[in-house]
């Protein structure tokens, strides 16, 4: 066999490869444009008499429902043409009745024997769908089993829906469990056969059913016939079969540079009993490039049979799904020459003469011995592949030509419904609303600046009086300062000082330890002051957002401040104000600290006035630090009650502020107004409420237009 057959069937699969490239992009562009339609779609079913008329009209005219389903429609197609290009090789498919020498063909074309190929004179052996592919590696083989889902799926419930049978069950734990319903009165030939089969899987169900694990298994060579036939070599029926999905096979093939071939076996085309027959044919057009159909006639007289007839109709009708392709021109029939005593070569003949009579059409008609791997190889393989290397090309061609007028017709018929929404855009503001705005904002800003002035008023009331919540929390300290004061005992003195040799040191260090403990205790006023200043704020937040009916521009997941100052940040005479105010803080060691520090000095060691004379004792330390500590708090607390006023006094000058700046400095209303107008929808929700489900409605679809737009060829952005 030249190599020159082999490297142009190579080419051929190099080609198809990229062509599936482009067949999986568009795939993934209609998933794209599906969705797009969907949302367009949906804005119909959702929509009120809120909506826009001329957006419904678009919607209507654009036949969006129709659209989808011819989208559907193409996907499938696209789905199965990917599967045809994606194959590495090319496909043979070997069809037959049982009987025929099918097994014997495939046997003589891959190299492979019996064993892995099963073969017999009785009904159908192999039971299972057969992937051979030739290659350079040594034999392996895979076996892809059912999960239980599909094996329910596939192989029961078409039984229960072709017979028909009911009640059908709801799974596959019901359908064992339970026995099959009576098959329907005065059955035909091929209804019975169907029924005996359905019982066949029901009653040996316990003998493959751990099979169904939806598991791919690479198993030993010499297990593949059990897994594949319908009954041993002693022609005694088994079952591992039905829980078998497909086998995958691997084998150099004797023919030499006989190039990514692959055989498919199609086992159970004319088993009366099986109901999955036209669905296995109607997989040709995606799995097979070129089908053998083997007829081996009887020796004692050969017709062409109905069967045989309708076979080759299910597979027409298959193969000419593409326009181009035809059944007689991607296929051979094979007539199974028989030897010897049993020579059938005269009825072969007949058949033959006959085939064109009986609307059989093939490429070509061979008589062969298909048991003879040298006569297969002479007759059939090659003739097959030179047949191939002239229509293949041509064939993709075809198939390539055929999508591409659909996707074409399909991109048109998209730009047509895009069209019917040009001139349809998201609104702009619309300023016919503008008194009833006027009338809301007015009513609005007399509601907001009138509860900030309450505000102020109660803030200014306060002003000259103590802080509560500060000199409350000063109070709490101050106590506790005195509660650790009161753990200090004389024995505590004297163990100090035998420590450390002396009274002065002693006493110097407890100085220095209460005046350190007061010092880190009056550090949480720091905690309270920032408590007092977050009330005045959110105090304030909170009129905005009430009164000022705020609430509604907050955006998820964000604070009403940040949304605050992101909205205001085009009109800087809002936004400077309101920064400063939300960023104001206080801090312990700003407001408090150095207050404080200047009243502790009668405990620190360098500044005290008491010092120890060689008569005082522990008892006499114990006195000077209690007197220190209590004396440094009663300073502290004399002038607290300033401190706290000027909390008050601070709170009240950062609302006023604020006030001053953003409603009563010149421009605040105008400003404050264009805010209010640009977000009116989302304050004014009811009012406006019609309008914003018009711009959203409006927005959504303009953006769906813009990417179904953007899906078309030569219109991306």
């Amino acid at each position: 066999m030249p190599n020159l057959i082999a490297a142009s069937i190579q080419q051929i699969v190099n080609q198809r490869t990229q062509f599936a490239e482009r067949i999986s992009d568009d795939i993934q562009r209609l998933s794209l444009m599906s969705h797009s339609i969907s949302v367009l779609e949906n804005v119909k079913q959702k929509v009120s008499d809120h909506a826009s008329p001329h957006l419904l009209e678009a919607i209507r005219r654009a036949d969006l429902p129709a659209l989808l389903t011819r989208i559907e429609s193409e996907q499938q197609y696209l789905s199965q043409l990917n599967q045809r290009f994606s194959r590495k090789g090319i496909s043979i498919g070997v069809i037959g009745r049982a009987r025929q020498g099918k097994s014997r063909l495939l046997q003589s074309l891959s190299g492979l024997d019996h064993t892995i190929i099963p073969d017999g004179n009785g009904s159908h052996c192999t039971g299972v769908l057969s992937v051979i592919a030739n290659s350079d590696q040594k034999i392996r083989a895979r076996v892809e089993f059912y999960s239980r889902t599909d094996f329910f799926q596939s192989k029961i419930l078409p039984y229960f829906k072709e017979l028909p049978l009911s009640p059908a069950p709801a799974n596959l734990a019901e359908f064992v469990s339970q026995e099959l319903p009576e098959p329907p009165a005065q059955a035909s030939t091929v209804t019975v056969a169907r029924y005996k089969k359905l019982q066949e899987i029901h009653e040996n169900f316990t003998l493959y059913h751990h099979l169904l694990t939806g598991l791919t298994l690479e198993i030993p060579v010499g297990q593949i016939r059990q897994y594949v036939a319908q009954v041993n070599e002693s022609r005694e029926p088994i079952f591992y079969y039905l829980a078998v999905k497909q086998v995958h096979i691997q084998n150099s093939f004797p023919l030499a540079q006989a190039g990514p071939i692959t055989l498919i076996d199609m086992p159970g085309l004319g088993d009366t009993g099986l109901v999955n027959e036209e669905n296995l044919i109607r997989s040709l057009a995606s799995d097979i490039d070129f089908i053998l159909f083997v007829r081996k006639p009887d020796p004692l007289g050969a017709t062409w049979e109905p069967a045989d007839l309708d076979l080759y109709q299910f597979c027409e009708q298959a193969i000419t799904q593409t326009p181009g392709v035809s059944l007689p021109a991607c296929s051979f029939l094979v007539l199974n020459h028989t030897k010897g005593s049993t020579d059938n070569a005269k009825n072969c003949q007949d058949l033959f003469m006959t085939a064109e009579r009986n609307g059989l059409h093939f490429s070509q008609m061979v008589t062969v011995d298909c048991s003879s791997a040298e006569e297969v190889e002479e007759k059939v393989f090659k003739e097959v592949l030179k047949d191939l290397q002239d229509k293949l090309k041509h064939w993709d061609q075809q198939y390539e030509q055929n999508y591409q007028r659909k996707m074409n017709q399909l991109d048109q018929s998209i730009n047509q419904a895009i069209d019917y929404f040009n001139g349809i855009v998201t609104p702009t503001d619309d300023m016919k609303d503008f008194p009833i705005f006027k009338g809301l904002f007015n009513s609005l800003w007399q509601d907001l600046t009138n509860a900030c002035e309450n505000e102020l008023k109660q803030l200014e009331a306060l002003r000259d009086s103590p802080n509560q919540k500060i000199q409350d929390k000063f109070d709490s300290i101050k106590e506790d300062c005195l509660r650790n004061l009161s753990t200090l005992t004389v024995a505590n003195i004297e163990i100090s000082r035998n420590a450390l040799g002396s009274y002065n040191k002693t006493y110097e260090e407890f100085l220095n330890e209460n005046r350190t403990y007061i010092t880190k205790q009056f550090l949480k006023l720091g905690d309270t002051l920032n408590e007092v200043l977050q009330q005045v704020k959110h105090r304030m937040y909170d009129i905005l957002k009430n009164q000022g009916k705020l609430q509604g521009i907050i955006e998820e997941g964000e604070s009403f401040e940040g949304t605050l100052l992101r909205e205001t940040q085009l009109l800087e005479e809002l936004h400077t104000p309101v920064q400063s105010f939300i960023h104001f803080q206080l801090s312990y060691l700003g407001f408090l600290h150095f207050r404080i520090r200047e009243h502790l000095d009668t405990l620190t060691p360098d500044y005290i006035s008491v010092r120890l004379s060689r008569e005082d004792t522990a008892e006499d330390i114990l006195n000077y630090i209690t007197n220190s500590v209590e004396a440094s708090l009663y300073k502290i607390q004399n002038e607290f009650n300033d401190w706290a006023k000027d909390l008050n006094k601070m709170s009240f000058a950062l609302v006023e502020e604020l006030i001053d700046q953003i409603f009563r400095a010149k421009n605040a209303k105008d400003n404050w107004e264009i805010f209010y107008q640009h977000h009116r929808m989302r304050i004014w929700v009811e009012t406006y409420q019609e309008l914003n489900f018009n711009q959203n409605v409006l927005k959504q679809s303009s953006e769906q237009v813009d990417k179904l737009r953007s899906f078309l060829p030569g219109m991306s952005n």
